[in-house]
C-alpha cells in the first residue's frame, strides 16, 4: 500500500477541476461542512467525498484557500482510506496537497465514500474560499497507458462547488492564532486553557445540532497542549457525554407510510457522524476523559411505525441489499412496543423496512395453540427454523448443539462482544461445525462448561433442567433476573430426581413462571425436550424480558 501511495506521489500530471473532466456517470469529488457562524479564532472542519464511483483506489486532491485569512490545523483520512502523513501544506500559496489510498484492495463499490477530514483555524476576518483545486482519482484495474506502461485506470471526475467561508470578528480579545508556515505530515495548533476551555464546553452544550457541536468539541479538544485541569476535565466530559449522546442518533427519513414506510439512512450521514464519534471518542481517551457513556457509544437510528393491523410480536427491521434484492433481517434490534419503534445499531447505510414475516409450516395445525403461536412468532424473529421449508417437526427432540443456537439467537449473546470472537475448545466440536460458534460464545459468556471428560456431547439430546440451566446462565450473564427476589414455596412433586446443579435454577424458573411441569406436578428433569416445548420456553422467556 505504501508503495502504491508512492507511486501516487511520484506522478506530476493532474487533473484540473474546471477543464475537460466531466464523467458519463458523474463521479465528483466534493467539499461539504458547516462553516456558519465562524469567527476569528474559531476552528471549522470540510469533509472531502467521493460520490458516484465504482472503484475509487486513489486520490490526490489539491486544496486551495487563503493563506492570510485560513490555517491548516489537522488532516485526517477517512475510515476507509490512509493519507501515510503524506500529506503537505503549502502555508506561502494557500495549498493542500492531499494523496489517498484505500485501505482494501479488492473493489468496494459504493455511492459515496468519506475520503478525509481537513480542520482550518481562521485568522482575519474576511470572506474566503476554499476550493478542490486539482484531482486525480485512479481505480484499481490495471491499464496501458499512453506511453505503452502498466499503469493504474484513470477515472474521470467532477469537482464539486468551492466552500464560501464568511469569518467575522471575534465579540471579546481572543488568543493569538497568528504564526505556523505548516509542513508536511504535520500541523501547528495552539493550546486552549483556563477560562476559554470551560466556556468552550459551555458553548458545545448550547449547541443544538448534534454534528455542529461535535465539531466544537473536536476542536477544544485538537487545542489541547497540556493536561486539563480538574475542573476543565469536568466541563469537558459533561460536554463530551451530551455532545456523543446526540452524534449517536442518525438521522432517518421515511418515505411512505403504514406497512409500505421505508427508513433511509444516507452514506454520506453516516460516513460523517462515524468519523466524528470516533475521532472524539479517540481524541477523549488520550486524556482520560473516558465515562461507560461515551466508551458505549454506539450508532443507533430510531424507527416508529404504525402497527396495520400486523401482529407487533411478528415485527422485526429489515434491510435492503441493493445486490441481492432481498430484505435481510436486522438482529439486535431493540423492539419497544409501547412506544411503537424499533431502534437499530447502525452499521450500514439504505433502506429498511419494519415487517411481519411469516412461514406456514403444514405440520403446526394439530399442536396446541400456545406452542403453535410460539413456534410462528419464534420463526418471524428469525430464533428457530424449520426441519425443511414446509416442516418445523414439532415433536422432534431438540440437540444440545441446536438448543444452544437457538438461546444465543434469542438473547443476541454473540452481538455483546464482536470485537473478540470466541472460540470453542471442546474436543468433540469441530471449528467448521455450523454451531460452533455459538457453543464458544455461551462458553466465553461462562454460561455452559461442558462435561468432566472436556467434551460438549452437542448431538445428544437437550434435557429439560440442561435447558433451564442454559437459560437462566444466560440471563443470570445480562443481569436480567433479580437475585433478592423470594422463591417460591411451590416445589415439583418429582423435585428429588433434579440434579444438584439444576435445582437453583429450576427453581427460580418455575419461579418465574418459564417452566409448570409436565402434569400431575412433574418436572421431568432428565427427560428430553421437542421443538414445539423448547420454543414455548423461549418465548416465555422472552415475554418475561419485554
Amino acid at each position: 500500500m505504501l508503495a502504491l501511495c508512492l507511486i501516487l506521489l511520484s506522478s506530476t500530471v493532474f487533473t484540473y477541476g474546471s477543464a475537460g473532466v466531466r464523467a458519463a456517470e458523474s463521479s465528483k469529488i466534493t467539499l461539504s461542512g458547516n462553516v456558519s457562524n465562524v469567527r476569528v479564532g474559531d476552528t471549522f472542519q470540510l469533509q472531502i467525498h467521493g460520490e458516484q464511483f465504482e472503484d475509487l483506489f486513489a486520490v490526490e486532491v489539491v486544496l486551495a484557500y487563503d493563506a492570510q485569512a485560513l490555517r491548516v490545523e489537522e488532516v485526517k483520512a477517512g475510515a476507509g482510506y490512509d493519507a501515510y502523513d503524506a500529506y503537505q501544506i503549502d502555508a506561502t500559496k494557500g495549498e493542500l496537497y492531499l494523496p489517498l489510498v484505500r485501505k482494501q484492495l479488492q473493489p468496494n463499490p459504493q455511492a459515496t465514500v468519506h475520503l478525509a477530514d481537513v480542520t482550518f483555524r481562521a485568522l482575519q476576518d474576511k470572506g474566503v474560499e476554499v476550493e478542490l483545486q486539482r484531482v486525480k482519482a485512479v481505480g484499481s484495474a490495471w491499464a496501458t497507458n499512453e506511453q505503452g506502461y502498466k499503469d493504474m485506470k484513470r477515472l474521470t471526475s467532477e469537482v464539486g462547488d468551492a466552500i464560501a467561508v464568511q469569518i467575522e470578528k471575534q465579540d471579546s480579545k481572543a488568543p493569538d492564532y497568528s504564526g505556523g508556515s505548516g509542513q508536511a505530515g504535520s500541523s501547528s495548533q495552539p493550546v486552549v486553557s483556563g477560562p476559554t476551555m470551560i466556556d468552550g464546553a459551555k458553548d458545545v452544550l448550547k449547541e443544538k445540532d448534534p454534528t455542529k457541536a461535535a465539531e466544537k468539541l473536536q476542536a477544544l479538544l485538537s487545542g489541547l497542549k497540556e493536561e486539563p485541569t480538574a475542573a476543565e476535565k469536568q466541563a469537558l466530559l459533561q460536554a463530551a457525554e451530551a455532545t456523543v449522546t446526540g452524534l449517536s442518533q442518525m438521522p432517518v427519513s421515511k418515505e411512505g407510510t403504514g406497512a409500505d414506510a421505508v427508513y433511509v439512512i444516507s452514506a454520506a450521514d453516516l460516513s460523517q457522524y462515524d468519523s466524528l464519534l470516533q475521532s472524539i471518542i479517540a481524541a477523549l481517551h488520550k486524556w482520560k476523559l473516558d465515562s461507560p457513556q461515551i466508551a458505549q457509544a454506539q450508532l443507533q437510528a430510531v424507527m416508529e411505525y404504525t402497527l396495520a393491523g400486523r401482529d407487533v410480536n411478528k415485527l422485526g427491521v429489515y434491510h435492503y441489499d441493493e445486490t441481492t434484492g432481498i430484505w435481510e433481517y436486522v438482529r439486535g434490534a431493540m423492539h419497544q412496543t409501547d412506544a411503537a419503534k424499533f431502534v437499530i445499531s447502525v452499521k450500514q447505510a439504505g433502506k429498511y423496512r419494519i415487517q411481519e414475516y411469516s412461514k406456514p409450516y403444514k405440520d403446526i395445525a394439530g399442536i396446541y395453540a400456545e406452542a403453535k403461536y410460539a413456534v410462528d412468532v419464534l420463526t418471524a424473529r428469525h430464533i428457530v427454523n424449520g426441519t425443511s421449508d414446509i416442516l418445523f417437526s414439532p415433536s422432534k427432540q431438540v440437540t444440545r448443539a441446536e438448543f444452544s443456537s437457538m438461546i444465543v439467537r434469542a438473547l443476541n449473546l454473540d452481538l455483546l462482544d464482536a470485537v473478540n470472537p470466541a472460540e470453542a475448545t471442546y474436543s468433540d466440536v469441530g471449528a467448521e461445525a455450523w454451531y460452533a460458534e455459538d457453543i464458544a460464545v455461551l462458553r466465553k459468556l461462562g454460561i455452559i462448561n461442558g462435561f468432566s471428560d472436556g467434551t460438549f456431547r452437542p448431538n445428544d439430546a437437550v434435557t429439560r433442567e440442561q435447558m433451564v440451566v442454559i437459560a437462566m446462565n444466560a440471563l443470570r450473564n445480562l443481569e436480567l433476573t433479580a437475585d433478592n427476589s423470594v422463591a417460591s414455596t411451590e416445589t415439583f412433586a418429582d423435585a428429588g430426581a433434579i440434579s444438584g446443579w439444576a435445582k437453583d435454577s429450576v427453581n427460580k424458573a418455575r419461579e418465574m413462571k418459564l417452566v409448570s411441569g409436565i402434569g400431575q406436578n412433574r418436572f421431568m428433569p432428565k427427560q428430553p425436550t421437542n421443538r414445539a416445548d423448547t420454543a414455548v420456553f423461549i418465548w416465555k422467556m422472552l415475554q418475561q424480558l419485554n
